[in-house]
């Protein structure tokens, strides 16, 4: 796929990797369901597969994919029954104050985190990402490592502790990613 910015052409399981994560968070916002915003975001992918030839995107793909999984996410509400009509206007006018990911705000809250990563201990830093960054399982890690799995899973709990007081403001962005992380 092509990115406009950058003059670039991007792979499709590239721009899976980049953005999966984000468009589930957007999506998790709007259904309040971990389960169906990854279906809706699937469901966007394959759509993108599927068209890849036909869609032509003129601003950033990133930014393409946020409305469209905002979007979708707001027609599965609808669909679904859990909202009345008058609470569906609600939701769609509050839907629009949903940051869209402008780039200076991302990068900010993408800085303040790998700000806070780069303080753990050392140790302590290179197993949260083996698990949040690599996906590695507990057990591998401490395989990997030569530790104890309790020693991995005591690691990882003081990192994300220290995480969430570091980049408290941003809480509201990682928890929904860590459940949908370890789903």
């Amino acid at each position: 796929m092509h990115q406009p910015k950058s003059g670039e052409i991007v792979s499709f399981e590239e721009q899976f990797r980049q953005h999966y994560l984000l468009l589930c968070t957007v999506a998790y916002y709007i259904v309040e369901d971990n389960d169906a915003a990854r279906d809706i975001v699937q469901d966007f992918f394959l759509y993108c597969w599927n068209k890849r030839n036909d869609i032509s995107i003129n601003y950033g793909f990133k930014s393409y994919a946020v409305r469209a999984v905002k979007n979708a996410s707001l027609t599965y509400i609808q669909k679904s029954g859990k909202v009345k009509l008058d609470e569906m206007k609600v939701i769609e006018r509050l839907s629009e104050y949903f940051p869209e990911t402008e780039d200076d705000e991302e990068d900010l809250r993408h800085d303040a985190l790998w700000a806070a990563v780069s303080r753990l201990p050392e140790q302590r830093r290179k197993i949260f990402l083996l698990s949040s960054q690599d996906g590695l399982r507990y057990k591998d890690i401490a395989g990997q490592l030569g530790i104890s799995i309790n020693t991995v899973k005591t690691q990882i709990k003081l990192a994300l502790q220290y995480l969430r007081k570091e980049c408290g403001w941003m809480i509201r962005l990682i928890a929904p990613l860590i459940s949908l992380l370890y789903a």
